[in-house]
């Protein structure tokens, strides 16, 4: 008896358990009980309890064993697996493609060049998932991303930011644009399951709708979120995103808002190290204190999982011009303002840990 074990097959053990259940057929065709009564008893057909009957009678309790999973054997020996998967692990810019990315075709041309054996796409696919590979959406990091300057300041600069006692409210700002992703766009690849592929990319992004906010916290209150948006009509003299007098009118509304001084955690956009902005720090530094995130480290921004969180918000709804747009948007941020969870979600994915939340 012979079962596939692919494309919903069975399993091992299920192959262990129907081979069980015909050596028990057998053991009662040897007692005198007839295939119909054998059918009832053990809850088969009485198709099956007929031809096992038959099986039986011409070659005995052997001839029902299972003989193991349906198909062909493998194609490549265990030593070839492995070498094919640290060729894979090199990525598939090292085999002479533009980008990283490993499709089931690209592995196919890879088996066929390193050991002369021809895979279809569809048995690449069914190679790759017997060896623990799964078909992911890879992450990005910045090709200019500095790993050590990173450390850093994770292990420096962060541990004085957050100091117990330390009045105030660590926010982030960064202005960014849902009307067109700031990142490029993801294609699937072939990668180990539980091990997300990580592909060095540069972040280029425009938009029509800006959008600048803070994250803010304080230990023993509730995370909150404070944030401006910025049409961008294409209309003559009309400003393109947020510019220097912006920021500063943001960070006063929050001032405000929030009741006490500010340690402010950003990035070094232009508007943000322009002359202008320095010089409207330095006049307020009894209520605010900069620090700056270091350079292409957007995983320890909290705003990117607010923008990420929108532009999956947004990925099902059409619209008719820019104002919808941009209150489709605000519709979709002023929830996320009442849910602290998620809010302090975004701040655990950072990896940036505070005494509580």
């Amino acid at each position: 008896m012979r079962y596939s074990d692919r494309s919903g097959g069975l399993s091992a053990a299920e192959r262990e358990r129907r081979q069980a259940l015909r050596f028990q057929a057998a053991d009662m065709f040897a007692g005198n009980i007839a295939p119909p009564r054998v059918a009832r008893l053990l809850g088969i057909t009485r198709k099956s309890a007929y031809e096992w009957h038959a099986l039986w009678r011409r070659n005995g309790k052997a001839a029902l064993a299972s003989k193991g999973a349906a198909g062909a054997g493998g194609k490549l020996t265990q030593r070839q697996l492995e070498r094919l998967q640290a060729l894979l692990e090199q990525g598939a810019a090292a085999h002479g493609w533009a980008d990283q990315c490993w499709s089931a075709a690209r592995i196919a041309l890879l088996i066929a060049e390193r050991f002369r054996i021809h895979y279809t796409a569809r048995g690449v696919a069914y190679l790759l998932k017997r060896l623990g590979w799964s078909f992911q959406v890879p992450a990005h990091r910045a090709l200019r991303r500095d790993e050590a300057r990173v450390a850093t300041w994770v292990r420096r600069v962060w541990p004085a930011i957050k100091v117990p006692g330390r009045p105030g409210a660590p926010g982030s700002s960064s202005p960014r644009s849902p009307a067109k992703a700031s990142r490029p766009s993801k294609g699937r690849t072939w990668a180990r399951k539980g091990h997300t592929p990580t592909l060095p990319v540069s972040y280029r992004g425009s938009g029509r709708v800006s959008i600048a906010a803070l994250l803010c916290v304080k230990p023993g209150r509730r995370t909150r979120l404070i944030y401006r948006t910025l049409t961008y009509h294409r209309r003559k003299h009309e400003p393109k995103g947020f510019g220097e007098q912006d920021f500063p009118n943001l960070l006063s509304a929050a001032h405000a808002q929030l009741g006490g001084p500010i340690p402010l955690v950003w990035d070094s956009l232009p508007e943000h190290v322009s002359t202008p902005m320095r010089t409207w720090i330095t006049a307020h530094e009894d209520w605010l204190s900069v620090y700056r995130l270091p350079p292409y480290a957007p995983g320890l921004n909290p705003a990117e999982g607010i923008w990420a969180a929108l532009r999956t918000k947004l990925f099902n709804f059409t619209v008719g011009d820019i104002d919808q747009l941009a209150a489709l948007i605000r519709s979709r941020l002023k929830p996320m303002q009442y849910r602290s969870d998620l809010l302090n979600g975004f701040i655990s994915a950072t990896g940036l840990t505070l005494d509580s939340l």
